[in-house]
């Protein structure tokens, strides 16, 4: 029987024509009324896309899925029905929907859409993926695999030809030949800089399987270069060197390359063509990327392999299976033997050019025997990456990530200049707030009013004294005669009230000769205000001098401090929930809470009485026990140890008493067991880090949020300096901490000839260049990619200079640069896997509804549901969603919570936590194995009935029950799928069967399993993410072809550079991309369909500049007009699916030029071979036949 529920077209029925059975069913008119009002506030229905009976569909749980034209093309062998069983099934989690508050009726239909799609390259969506993907990577396998199987390597030349640009050597005699770039396609490779000379190439060495090649910079051999320095256009000199292609190394053209190096993105940024606009084909293999895939290590590892500490025995395993990233380790692990020595390098690290000309033989040797290692690696390793990464879609993504190509122009040097001069500005108004609060704190040492300071108390108030000279009687006769004529002198030239003047001062003149020799400095002022000033310079003159490069040398007063200094917080008057900061060297920053309002034994040098009368003793510290309380305490309890308590139950006597003290107080300061003089408990300020760790600066980054929320703020609050030096602090912090980042970038600048004909008339406004960023391909245990600046840069901030950074890649004219966010990419993931574990349907679970269904703007999504439930804003409740799903714990979940909001007391962050996963995790249980049965009652079982019943019967749980797991929450089934995925024995990624790195591969049994659970979990999630990121990069490729150049992937985003004339049919192959790539992760995990609401992107940026929506004006402190009047930059398009297709020209993807449909209807693969877990041979050819896989 075949089933389907279909909107009809009539009030009163509605009837599925191709099906055996007819449904009717009543329908609401004040719905349809409600939806047709809808519909036309949302504008009329592209003529592509209509909403009929015969295209609009939904399955079981009334998730509306893509429309049927989309479905007969991307699953042609999955003709959509239910069978009685699958329709009585959806009752029961239809009601487990509704117990969980979700109403399955509350969503609106969305437009169908219709796309004429290129032809599957095979007969289902898995396989077409599969097709692509080879034809993609065979290229660059073909020049690959020569390397890998090539065991001796051509001879390396006995002595290297200083020779400007590249020679070649002959494998037989080493005769050196200069050649313009290396003969063969396929190269290992490795380039060396000098360090104290730029970020510029000097030497390179490289082999390929016939011959060796080196390559000379004219810098090193002193040969003029061929090309004149660039002019920039509106660019000031900053000192920052401005690079060109011909101090670059070329590689030609021709064709598809293959570079295989050790961190090759390194590499790859000193290659000349990869600056051209135009995509040459290259493709660079990165073997720290491969041994990241193959053997990849948690931060608790790295930390452990960097330690000198002895291992625990349950580490030995993976230690045997894992390495640090460098290449001596790397090498070590996989090739053993002698270890490589790196002591060459210091002379590129340290030396000059002239010390690396006068050691070119050994230097070269050293460069081209890292050549020879990682080529030793590669026929190692890689093997064994293809072992356990068999889809071809993985290899293809990763060539595709180590492309990144970002476009630039002369506003680029204008960004870091009006950047750097803002921060300079604010940075010298904040220093003159702080030294003028400074030298006003110097007025306390007036009759000792500093130690009635609640800020400065404990501060060093010794002063210096300046001791005089004593001058004999004569002499001083002599210098008052002396003076006397001088006197006379300017008695000419002042006037009588200059001369008056000068009477009543004189004795200040005539204490002149008095003066020691060696003055101290500032005598008279305290010691901490002295640590703030500078020493005049030996050869200082006064201030009446006319030397002004004296007076720019030095200046009088606090000219040192800074926010980063440890006086800072004290001068401005900081407090935490109102209580004055303050900082010892054990715990770091934190406050001084009263317990009592004196001193008893009036030691104390806290100015106790001023603290009580601004801070009251707390209602939870008035019954603190005296230290003669303490001291009594301490003296009886051996004798009381001894007599009742064990030590067991002596610790939890001792920490229920703290837990008592701590419950009632309801701030987010950190207990840490310390009293000060008997009258002040001091909490210390909460690290994001955890508790264990000490805070450093409460002016930091990560601090300046909590003056917005009035948790951190002044106690001073008639002084507006403070609340200027807070808000300088937090426009100043972004540039601060990414400043040295961005100043290194290498930025390469393009000559006219170097350009498209198309950009050479606009040469005379703007200059034109490109960054290569340095991605690491798979720079993490699950595959992320890792770059640290263009993938860690933020949105742009209002209140953060040079936040604006992304916007300064900009396409050149006549190029646009389009992308999307992925909505959700990892929820979805997550949740998808839960939906095909438990019931086999889209949205059958709670959490897999409300990723499909549910809606911010109705309070249906998950973050809105989980906020109300626990009583949390919908933002924070987002963050620790999406922490849950990572692997996070309560623990974690608590912090984050007592972070979001410091009010919260440890025991409401503990509530809430809990509460938050009894709804969404569930309640854990066990379930008894079927032999079983028969003894006990077949039920979940707690955690504590389970270990009862398996002692009884003297055996393990695991031979009892099943492993646990999780029931009735809404990501009860996501966590059950995730989990026995993790624990499997061989990890693999749902999608394209990526095997789990050997270093967390379970060497240990159960026990270990359990230990790296949550980042078993993690990687999961986020590996799934990374195939899901590989899989539209191929997407994208098949669709796009050359036109398309790839610029950057991170966090969600993805983003090409493309022309002007392509830009819409890039923006309609987003969409499409998003809909085949999710479709073949649905497949993957047998589900035949896809919702209509995750199908297409939300939105397809087409824009001239890289930012996350094209119209944000990237309003900052260093930009206060924004990109279009301070830049002339005009708001992107943001173009949805029906958009996209109109502006394209048209449904009909064939009819684009380049898509040829021939080419898609068959294959040379033999699709047969293309099982599930693609356990196969990754290439058909007789070379590759020969590779020991198991090596």
């Amino acid at each position: 029987m075949r089933l389907v529920r279909f909107y009809a077209t009539k009030a009163t029925r509605e009837h599925y024509s191709s099906s055996s059975l007819k449904v009717y069913r009543k329908l609401k008119p004040s719905k349809q009324n409600a939806a047709s009002t809808k519909q036309q506030a949302r504008g009329p229905v592209p003529p592509k896309s209509t909403l009929t009976s015969t295209e609009y569909a939904e399955n079981l749980v009334k998730v509306q899925m893509i429309s049927k034209n989309l479905h007969s093309q991307i699953f042609p062998q999955a003709p959509r029905h239910y069978t009685e069983e699958q329709v009585a099934a959806a009752k029961l989690y239809n009601a487990e929907l509704l117990q969980h508050g979700i109403d399955i009726t509350s969503t609106e239909p969305m437009p169908d859409v219709e796309l004429k799609l290129p032809p599957l390259r095979g007969r289902n969506i898995e396989e077409h993926f599969y097709a692509i993907a080879k034809d993609q990577v065979e290229p660059y396998e073909e020049l690959l695999l020569p390397l890998v199987e090539c065991a001796q390597l051509p001879a390396k030349p006995k002595r290297w030809a200083f020779y400007a640009g590249w020679t070649a050597y002959d494998p037989v005699d080493g005769t050196a030949t200069p050649v313009a770039q290396p003969l063969e396609q396929g190269l290992v490779f490795d380039v060396e800089v000098c360090v104290r000379e730029g970020s510029a190439p000097i030497l390179a060495t490289a082999v390929s399987t016939e011959r060796w090649y080196c390559w000379v910079s004219p810098k090193l051999t002193k040969h003029r270069l061929a090309v004149a320095d660039i002019p920039l256009c509106d660019v000031d000199d900053m000192q920052r060197p401005h690079y060109k292609l011909d101090e670059l190394i070329p590689l030609g053209s021709k064709g598809p390359g293959l570079i295989v190096g050790h961190n090759v993105s390194y590499d790859r940024a000193r290659v000349r063509e990869q600056y051209l606009i135009e995509d040459t084909g290259t493709r660079f293999v990165d073997t720290m990327s491969l041994h990241m895939c193959v053997s990849g290590v948690t931060s608790y590892q790295r930390a452990l392999l960097k330690s000198k500490k002895e291992p625990a025995p349950e580490d030995l395993d993976w230690l045997e299976q894992s390495a640090l990233n460098s290449l001596v380790e790397v090498h070590r692990l996989y090739c053993g033997g002698e270890p490589l020595s790196k002591e060459p390098r210091n002379i590129f690290v340290e030396g000059t050019l002239e010390q690396v000309r006068q050691q070119f033989q050994s230097l070269t040797n050293y460069c081209a025997g890292d050549v020879e290692a990682t080529h030793r690696i590669l026929r190692v390793l890689y093997p064994m990456y293809a072992n356990r990464f068999p889809h071809p879609a993985t290899l293809a993504g990763m060539l595709e990530m180590g492309s990144a190509y970002l476009p630039v122009n002369s506003n680029w040097e204008r960004y870091i200049r009006e950047a750097q001069l803002t921060y300079e500005d604010l940075s010298i108004e904040a220093k003159y707030h702080l030294g003028r609060r400074a030298e006003e704190a110097c007025a306390l040492l007036n009759d000792e009013k500093y130690r009635q300071h609640l800020w400065l108390w404990d501060e060093d108030w010794s002063v210096q004294a300046l001791k005089m000279k004593q001058m004999p009687k004569r002499k001083q006769k002599l210098e008052a005669l002396e003076s006397s004529v001088e006197d006379n002198d300017d008695q000419k030239t002042f006037t009588s009230e200059e001369r008056r003047l000068q009477r009543k001062f004189q004795y200040l003149y005539d204490q002149r000769s008095l003066l020691p020799a060696r003055r101290p400095l500032l005598p008279g002022y305290p010691q901490w205000y002295r640590k703030l000033c500078r020493k005049p310079p030996s050869g200082y003159k006064s201030a009446r001098s006319d030397d002004e490069d004296n007076e720019a040398a030095w200046a009088p007063g606090a000219t040192e401090i800074s926010t980063g200094m440890q006086i800072a917080p004290k001068l401005l008057s900081l407090s935490w929930e109102g209580y004055p900061l303050h900082y010892t060297r054990e715990h770091g920053w934190g406050f001084l809470v009263p317990f009592r309002a004196n001193c008893e034994n009036g030691t104390s040098r806290i100015p106790i009485e001023q603290l009580t009368e601004r801070c009251p003793v707390p209602e939870f510290a008035q019954h603190y026990a005296t230290e003669a309380e303490s001291e009594m305490a301490l003296e009886t309890l051996p004798r009381e140890l001894e007599a009742r308590l064990g030590k067991r139950e002596f610790y939890k006597k001792i920490t229920k008493r703290q837990h008592q003290l701590e419950a009632q107080y309801k701030g987010s300061g950190v207990w840490c067991n310390q009293v000060l003089d008997d009258c002040c408990f001091f909490l210390k300020l909460p690290h994001k880090n955890g508790v264990s760790f000490r805070v450093g600066n409460p002016l930091s980054r990560d601090f300046l949020n909590k003056f917005s929320e009035n948790v951190l703020s002044s106690g001073d609050a008639e002084s507006h300096s403070a609340a200027r030096v807070i808000e300088i602090a937090r426009m100043m912090s972004y540039w601060r901490n990414n400043r040295d980042r961005i100043l290194g970038q290498m930025v390469v600048w393009l000559q006219d000839e170097e350009m498209p004909a198309r950009l050479r008339e606009h040469t005379q406004r703007l200059s034109f260049g490109a960054i290569c960023p340095q991605v690491v391909a798979c720079g993490t245990l699950t595959r992320r990619a890792m770059e640290p600046t263009w993938m860690t840069a933020s949105n742009s901030r209002a209140d953060r200079i040079g936040s604006e950074l992304r916007s300064m890649v900009q396409a050149p004219p006549s190029y646009k640069i389009v992308g999307a966010d992925v909505d959700s990419q990892e929820l979805w993931i997550a949740s998808v896997l839960g939906d095909a574990n438990a019931h086999g349907q889209h949205g059958a679970t709670p959490l897999g509804w409300m990723t499909l269904s549910g809606s911010k703007s109705n309070g249906t999504d998950m973050h809105s549901i989980t906020a109300k439930a626990v009583g949390i804003s919908r933002d924070h409740a987002k963050v620790i969603n999406y922490a849950r799903i990572y692997g996070a714990g309560q623990q974690f979940a608590e912090n984050l919570l007592k972070q979001f909001n410091p009010t919260f007391s440890a025991t409401e962050a503990k509530a809430k936590a809990m509460k938050m996963f009894s709804i969404t995790k569930g309640k854990r249980v066990y379930r008894l194995r079927e032999e079983f049965h028969d003894e006990l009652e077949d039920r979940g079982y707690s955690s504590y009935e389970a270990t009862k019943h398996a002692l009884q019967r003297n055996r393990p749980v695991s031979e009892v029950f099943h492993r646990p797991c999780w029931q009735g929450g809404t990501e009860s089934a996501m966590f059950n799928r995730l989990e026995d995925i993790a624990t499997s024995s061989q990890p693999e990624t749902p999608f394209l069967s990526c095997r789990l790195s050997r270093a967390l591969e379970s060497h240990g049994g159960n026990d270990n399993n359990q230990r790296f659970l949550p980042t078993r979990v993690n990687w999961v999630v986020q590996s799934g993410a990374v195939d899901f990121l590989h899989l539209m990069l191929v997407s994208m490729r098949w669709l796009m072809g050359p036109h398309a150049r790839f610029c950057l992937s991170f966090h969600d985003e993805l983003r090409y550079l493309v022309k002007d004339e392509l830009a819409y049919k890039a923006a309609l192959a987003m969409h499409i991309t998003n809909l085949l790539t999710r479709s073949f992760c649905a497949a993957r995990i047998g589900l035949a369909d896809l919702p209509m609401s995750v199908a297409f992107f939300s939105s397809v940026e087409v824009d001239t500049v890289l930012r996350k929506e094209c119209t944000m004006d990237c309003k900052t402190p260093s930009n206060p007009h924004g990109l279009q009047i301070g830049y002339g930059i005009a708001p992107g398009e943001s173009l949805d699916i029906s958009e996209a297709i109109d502006k394209a020209g048209g449904n009909d993807i064939n009819q684009w030029k380049w898509i040829k449909v021939k080419d898609n209807v068959s294959s040379k693969i033999d699709f047969p071979l293309l099982v599930k877990c693609f356990a196969f041979d990754r290439s058909c050819t007789t070379k590759k036949k020969n590779l020991n896989i198991n090596k």
